[in-house]
């Protein structure tokens, strides 16, 4: 194979004439002289591509987001567009022999190679224009398609003029791949266009909660607070009354007692196994699992009360604060709450009214418990 010397003048001439006079240059281009000259001319197209990509990403992308690590991915983008275009040229050489040999055309893979490294002359052209996609995504898909039908025509050119193809079945190929790109585009524009508006409301959405979020913060209720409730929240109870056990009382003043004092000893014991054994079993437990199950019970007692607290509260407030509880399913959460609480602790309506008149050392156990 006879390699022909890289003229630099003539790959300026011929990329000229690819993109300004396709015709007459597929009609007249070589299929020979050897593989360096093409391989050339794809680094040549890639490395022009890369710069204008490093660019964009360095440039706008430092400027406007990426901050110190614009030029970083500017730099791997350089790298990564040059090793893809070299890559993909040997790659689109095998593709267009299969398309030339469906099409009746030369199948030397030579002369494929030629072919592909001639159509790499979009790549830099695609490149600057993508400074657009910046500006308006609308923009960009147009510009995109536009590129996409030329690199189909030269692509038929090609086909018919330098690998001499037949023309008809080049024809009725170059259309169904035509199809192919038209709805990839579509299809690729309507995703973005989603993806753009799904963002958009996302955001607004956001912003939406925020605000409700900081008025709620700045509303007269609290859903959880610390605050013993006025009243023991009967008209709430009513709600949820057919879930309480009609079972033994599993929570009283002194069983609150013994937890708040033995939490706080185990607290003190560090990471002392012994220890922590000798003061359960001196609480009057026989194992771990009795004190977790008691400190459990009371402590879904208290969520219970809360939030049937935060129900009343509802029932209370303003038509502007139901309404915004309303769109978040608030009162459905804490009555599921409370329901959940309830059922998993076995509560009676005497646990409930327990808790309620030992408020604050209840309150003290869950302090304790974060403390520990």
């Amino acid at each position: 194979m006879n390699e022909n010397p890289f003229d630099f003048k003539k790959f300026l001439y011929d990329s000229k004439e690819t993109l300004l006079n396709p015709k007459g240059y597929f009609e007249t281009m070589s299929t020979t002289g050897g593989m360096v000259e093409p391989i050339l001319k794809a680094l040549i197209y890639s490395t022009v591509a890369a710069i204008f990509n490093f660019l964009w990403v360095f440039v706008l992308g430092s400027a406007v987001s990426f901050g110190m690590f614009g030029g970083a991915m500017g730099f791997g983008a350089f790298i990564m567009t040059i090793i893809g275009a070299l890559i993909g040229l040997f790659i689109g050489a095998v593709i267009m022999l299969l398309i030339s040999s469906i099409c009746g055309g030369n199948t030397d893979f030579e002369a494929n190679l030629r072919v592909s490294a001639s159509l790499m002359v979009l790549m830099p052209i695609n490149a600057i224009l993508g400074l657009l996609g910046f500006i308006d995504g609308f923009i960009v898909a147009l510009i995109s398609i536009a590129i996409g039908l030329y690199g189909l025509y030269l692509l038929y050119l090609a086909l018919i003029k330098t690998l001499k193809a037949k023309e008809e079945t080049t024809r009725i190929v170059v259309f169904v791949l035509l199809a192919l790109f038209l709805i990839l585009q579509i299809v690729g524009f309507f995703t973005r266009r989603a993806a753009r508006h799904f963002n958009r409301d996302l955001s607004k959405l956001e912003q939406i909660y925020n605000i409700e979020e900081n008025a709620n913060n700045k509303s007269d209720y609290a859903y959880y607070g610390n605050e013993k409730p006025s009243k023991f929240p009967n008209q709430a109870l009513d709600l949820v009354r057919e879930n309480l056990s009609e079972g033994d009382n599993m929570i009283t003043k002194s069983k609150i007692e013994r937890l708040v004092n033995l939490t706080e000893t185990l607290s003190q014991s560090g990471e002392d196994n012994d220890k922590m054994l000798v003061a359960i079993q001196n609480a009057g437990y026989s194992y771990l699992t009795e004190y977790t199950n008691d400190y459990l019970t009371v402590i879904s007692g208290i969520t219970t009360v809360s939030s049937l607290k935060a129900i009343e509260e509802l029932m209370d407030a303003s038509k502007n604060d139901n309404e915004t509880a309303n769109d978040f399913k608030v009162d459905e959460m804490l009555k599921a709450a409370a329901i959940q609480s309830i059922l998993s602790a076995k509560l009676t309506e005497s646990d409930l009214v327990t808790v309620y008149n030992n408020w604050d050392l209840v309150k003290d156990l869950e302090m304790k418990t974060n403390q520990e």
